[in-house]
């Protein structure tokens, strides 16, 4: 039979499957961290040795309703600038694509190789059930 044959598909179709789902991982922390950096308030370390400034998170921040001391909203943008931040967005999405990609395809091997094994384990059955209907002569 075709087993070790199946046996070895299935394998590579498992492994291409695991690694999909690691580069998915990969992206979702990336996404995560990048989540982080944009919805939550954090402080900057001020001038002085023991002045802390708190800082609103990036996507919340209005420029005309908060108003920071003089320097203080440099600090902070500093602290988060934006193209930073896209450039984290930017890393996620190749892991994210290739990681469905790669997922999805082990996916359909796996099935496709069901199916296919499936068929031919039905063709030598209704072979062998053919060969014993026969009369021997």
């Amino acid at each position: 039979m075709q087993w070790p044959a199946r046996q070895e598909f299935d394998r590579r179709a498992g492994r291409q499957q695991s690694w999909g789902a690691g580069l998915m991982a990969v992206s979702a922390a990336l996404f995560l961290w990048l989540g982080y950096l944009l919805l939550i308030p954090f402080s900057v370390q001020g001038q002085g040795h023991l002045d802390e400034i708190a800082c609103e998170a990036p996507v919340f921040y209005d420029s005309e309703s908060t108003s920071y001391s003089q320097g203080a909203g440099e600090l902070c943008s500093a602290e988060r600038d934006w193209p930073e931040l896209l450039g984290i967005g930017f890393l996620a999405v190749p892991p994210a694509v290739a990681g469905a990609a790669l997922f999805t395809s082990g996916s359909a091997r796996k099935r496709a190789s069901s199916h296919v094994f499936r068929i031919l384990e039905m063709q030598e059955s209704e072979e062998r059930a053919r060969q014993k209907a026969r009369p021997k002569s």
